[in-house]
């Protein structure tokens, strides 16, 4: 197995970042959260590269490198910048060696100025999945499945980034149809190349048409669990996982917390713990 990164250039060496106050208030508040300017210009520039080769064509690409969770990509799985905010609000539990949430799925946005976007509002407090559930209690969040959005291009506000209906993550009542995602309650966003969104998968929350003439969006879209729930199957083949240093494979493992017939935590990925 590999023990060091590929992408020994990319990586940051900056140290975890923990969720501040203010990030948790506005997070708890709204359900979605902004960090801008994560990544530096050449971070940028060679993952917007790989993503957008990846929708040119894969094969070109190494094997292990044809999915957005790979190549100079992976590096966004388990930024400082992320990783503290994760632990906070799904995790608890990481350790040196692996982490206390797990990423089980990926995919990318490449949208250009006049493309359709049909994509509906959904989403939604208590009318979604309890493995979205969000809550907040004695001041520990739990957020259930989370988005974390890398902007790959800048984004100008109403010009087409994600939309969000503040809020709703915790909201108790069903949303009226007439307030679909064009209405005023919705919000977005304007952030430089580089920035982050995380948002809760519980808020009311949709893709808009990408109506900036300047450049496309382009954005990779990652999700992130507890280690002991999943929703998505993910099926990233076995070789994609070894190729990344090992702290990064510990995103990967089994979907459970402890064994103890063996009295052992889920902290470790090997060949026998592999998530689907």
């Amino acid at each position: 197995m590999n023990g060091a990164s590929r992408f020994p250039h990319l990586e940051s060496d900056s140290p975890i970042e923990a969720m501040t106050d203010e990030q948790k208030f506005v997070f708890d508040l709204k359900g979605w959260l902004l960090v801008p300017s994560v990544l530096n210009a050449a971070q940028v520039e060679e993952i917007r590269e790989f993503i957008l080769q990846l929708h040119r064509d894969r094969t070109t690409l190494p094997d292990v490198d044809r999915y957005s969770l790979s190549g100079p990509a992976q590096i966004l799985l388990d930024h400082p910048a992320i990783t503290g905010i994760l632990e906070e609000i799904l995790g608890h539990n990481g350790t040196p060696d692996s982490y206390g949430f797990r990423c089980e799925n990926s995919f990318t946005a490449i949208r250009h100025a006049g493309q359709p976007m049909e994509q509906k509002a959904h989403g939604g407090g208590n009318n979604v999945s309890p493995l979205f559930s969000y809550q907040c209690k004695n001041g520990s969040i739990y957020s259930g499945l989370t988005r974390v959005v890398w902007e790959l291009n800048p984004v100008r506000r109403g010009m087409g980034g994600t939309v969000f209906l503040s809020g709703s993550h915790k909201m108790n009542f069903p949303r009226p149809d007439h307030i679909d995602r064009f209405h005023p309650l919705f919000e977005s966003y304007e952030c430089p190349a580089g920035s982050v969104v995380f948002f809760s998968e519980a808020i009311v929350h949709s893709g808009v048409p990408w109506i900036d003439p300047s450049h496309p969006r382009v954005a990779v879209l990652n999700c992130y669990s507890r280690i002991d729930t999943q929703f998505h199957r993910l099926n990233l083949p076995r070789e994609v996982i070894e190729a990344m240093p090992p702290r990064r494979r510990t995103l990967f493992r089994g979907v459970w917390a402890h064994d103890f017939q063996h009295n052992v935590a889920n902290t470790f990925f090997s060949p026998d713990n592999l998530s689907l």
